[in-house]
């Protein structure tokens, strides 16, 4: 388990974009009223727990140059974090979400990443809000841990990164736990994080499995970081059912937590970068727990019903 001084802390939290700012628009174009709104709606629901997405190339210019931070990008990000953080939420910031593998690959660790990296750790080490820092979003993907076929780079060299950047964070912040969200080979990090963290996209029969798998590769804690079903395959209520026999399979087996993916629908209108817009309709653009225009899904009845704040008070 975590805790927060002599508390111990279950993770009950979802991953963060705004409805209209997700992705490449979050850091970039997100207005701070729209985060007041829907972080509202999410702590009435009894979330403790927002994961956020960093993407160098929004907060630095000049790719290849070094540190050239992008400072409106950065006091943006600064806006986010701070109000997060009074409306009670404890964050898990990810890393490296979508780096260059190809120009500069980041497992070969450029030097003007390690600034990177390097100057985000430090201005934000003394923030006591933040939970853990996520190093890398679904690396193991990049070595084939889902398609044999698509194998990018090889499996010890992005191991050999995570425990190099590990080992930078570490020796920059004291302060803040480190995990690396990993798709399917969670137990390969175990040597180098504090905090084991999984996604899952199956069953909650198949949840409990994995859950126990992991248990016995690694005495650490252990972190469902994300799961979540879109209501483009499925309807709304059985979206609901999904996702409450998952709350129920992390809550029974009482490991650290569990993060929904996604708080809100995406409109077709903000998936995309000028002119290719609308985006084409997709399940990505329905894992929310409410629709894009804040109207709640069953799935958010279900948080209300176990964890909201009613119960609370």
């Amino acid at each position: 388990h975590l805790f927060i001084g002599d508390n111990p802390y279950q993770v009950r939290g979802v991953n963060y974009y705004p409805a209209r700012y997700p992705w490449r628009r979050f850091l970039g174009e997100t207005i701070l009223e729209t985060v007041t709104e829907e972080l509202a709606l999410l702590r009435n629901a009894g979330l403790n727990t927002l994961r956020l997405f960093l993407w160098n190339e929004a907060l630095f210019a000049c790719p290849g140059s070094g540190v050239i931070p992008v400072l409106e990008n950065f006091e943006r990000l600064d806006a986010i974090i701070t109000q997060s953080i009074e409306q009670g939420f404890r964050l898990i910031v990810t890393l490296n979400d979508l780096p260059d593998l190809e120009i500069y690959p980041l497992y070969t660790n450029p030097p003007h990443v390690q600034a990177q990296t390097t100057f985000i750790i430090e201005r934000y080490r003394d923030e006591a809000g933040i939970l853990a820092w996520d190093v890398r979003n679904e690396g193991d993907i990049d070595y084939g841990s889902n398609n044999a076929a698509k194998i990018r780079f090889p499996r010890q060299q992005v191991l050999d990164w995570l425990d190099a950047v590990t080992t930078q964070v570490r020796a920059l912040d004291s302060n803040h736990l480190l995990t690396a969200g990993w798709l399917y080979d969670a137990e390969s990090t175990a040597p180098f994080v504090d905090v084991v963290s999984f996604h899952h996209w199956g069953s909650a029969a198949d949840l409990q499995g994995r859950i126990a798998a992991l248990r016995t590769q690694t005495d650490k804690p252990v972190l469902l970081e994300e799961f979540g079903y879109s209501t483009f395959r499925i309807s709304p209520d059985e979206q609901a059912s999904s996702i409450h026999a998952g709350i129920q399979a992390v809550e029974t087996a009482a490991i650290t937590g569990w993060l929904v993916w996604t708080a809100f629908d995406f409109p077709l209108d903000a998936t995309c970068i000028p002119p290719a817009c609308p985006s084409l309709d997709n399940p990505e653009h329905h894992f929310g727990l409410w629709h894009a225009d804040y109207t709640p899904k069953p799935a958010a009845g279900v948080l209300i019903d176990l964890f909201g704040k009613a119960k609370q008070d």
